[in-house]
């Protein structure tokens, strides 16, 4: 057991967690880019798509990207009412409701039903309260798991470090390429599982974040169990 948690730490700040919460960001990413093009976590990317279908006046695309980029800010708005009404604990309501959407939208019947500009909507809302839920891990350390630029920053500057022996920067810079590795494996296996199996391939992040769910509540159990014995931390 981590010595440094203390009473009030977030549970869901652990590096194993923010690997995978990188993966399932990188295969609903890899999913929605296989089907709409739009990206439903990197938003950067985003940016870049709809100055690009503004100049080749592909509308269409245009207003895919846009409509996906509006539903990302509204899931991280949404995070502050689940935060207000759950304020204990409340990463662990995120991660439920993403489970529960991405089911219904890989059941065929829901989702032969939507449009592809739909369901990009959709999984960029709850990509949204993804990244407003979880942008750290430990006590120091900021990272966003539905995007890959502070990452791959704090990685190779982490890196630099190490080579000046700074105390701490090799971990560090272990902790941001594995959430770079994280992201890119979710990519890679979203456009694969997307390319054969279609909306059966939201399974893929279903399981993730069921595993961060599994972990979470194992960490929040063990902590709790050492809180109880040494109430002083």
């Amino acid at each position: 057991m981590n010595k440094e948690i203390k009473s009030g730490e977030p549970y869901m700040e652990f590096p194993m967690i923010a690997f995978f919460l990188a993966v399932a960001a990188g295969s609903m990413s890899g999913y929605t880019y296989f089907i709409g093009k739009a990206f439903s976590t990197v938003q950067s990317g985003n940016i870049i798509l709809l100055g690009q279908s503004l100049a080749e006046k592909d509308w269409s695309h245009f207003f895919t990207v846009a409509l996906t980029v509006l539903a990302f800010g509204i899931g991280a708005a949404i995070t502050a009412i689940i935060q207000k009404d759950s304020p204990k604990n409340w990463s662990f309501n995120v991660i439920i409701i993403e489970v529960i959407v991405l089911f219904l939208l890989s059941l065929n019947f829901i989702n032969s039903q939507l449009q592809t500009v739909h369901i990009c909507m959709i999984i960029s809302l709850l990509a949204g309260m993804q990244g407003n839920a979880f942008h750290k891990f430990g006590k120091d350390l900021v990272y966003g798991n539905v995007a890959v630029t502070l990452v791959v920053q704090n990685a190779f500057s982490f890196l630099m470090k190490s080579f000046f022996n700074q105390s701490g920067a090799a971990h560090k810079a272990f902790l941001y390429f594995s959430i770079l590795v994280g992201f890119g494996f979710g990519g890679f296996a979203g456009t694969l599982l997307t390319s054969n199996f279609n909306d059966k391939a939201l399974f893929l992040p279903i399981i993730v974040l069921l595993v961060i769910y599994t972990l979470g509540k194992n960490i929040e159990s063990k902590t709790n169990q050492a809180i109880s014995v040494n109430p002083q931390g």
